[in-house]
């Protein structure tokens, strides 16, 4: 699965307990970890997921909507949105993709599912991406949407709009798909399928 991984401090928030008691957990081999080249434990979603399940300790919406990741992609050139949504099937296979082609098909997707990422267009017919990008971040629903940014106008204010308005990262076009992947990496965490 291309999942994120979560170190102790993550899992004893999404546990309610310590991380002493997360480490407890992992010395008795309960929950399989990996150590980062710094020396950090963490422990991928899928694995997490299973431990919570084993242990009837409740999966929290956030990590749900890990669980299954949704990307939307908004943009309203079709062949944009083709293009991200091929690449991210064949990196992230297991990611649901949803499409929209402007802002106010976007907020409709956004009241039926809620994604783990948007990839938002700013220049939008109608409702434009910064204003849909304010709207995620008013919503109690969606807060914990990450929102990637993109735009033709490859500017700083540009930039800094967005930002601004709640994206967490910006991407000018034209990008390459490598530009693209990285960050989308960054951004979730999720593991790139071998």
């Amino acid at each position: 699965m291309s999942k994120k991984a979560f170190g102790t401090y993550e899992i004893a928030n999404i546990c309610d307990v310590t991380p002493s008691t997360v480490g407890n957990w992992i010395e008795k081999g309960l929950i399989p970890t990996f150590t980062t080249g710094g020396g950090h434990r963490r422990v991928w979603t899928d694995d997490l997921v299973k431990f919570l399940h084993a242990h009837n300790i409740p999966i929290p919406d956030a990590l749900k909507n890990i669980e299954n990741p949704k990307i939307l992609i908004v943009d309203d050139e079709e062949h944009i949105r083709k293009l991200i949504s091929r690449s991210l099937k064949k990196t992230y296979p297991d990611v649901e993709i949803h499409e929209a082609a402007d802002g106010f098909e976007a907020g409709q997707k956004l009241a039926t599912i809620v994604p783990f990422l948007v990839l938002l267009d700013l220049k939008l017919p109608g409702m434009d991406g910064f204003k849909v990008c304010e709207l995620i971040r008013n919503s109690t629903k969606l807060k914990s949407v990450k929102v990637l940014a993109i735009s033709g106008h490859n500017t700083e204010e540009y930039r800094a709009r967005s930002l601004a308005s709640g994206a967490d990262d910006f991407l000018g076009k034209p990008f390459s798909v490598l530009e693209l992947m990285e960050k989308i990496t960054k951004l979730t965490g999720f593991r790139k399928t071998p």
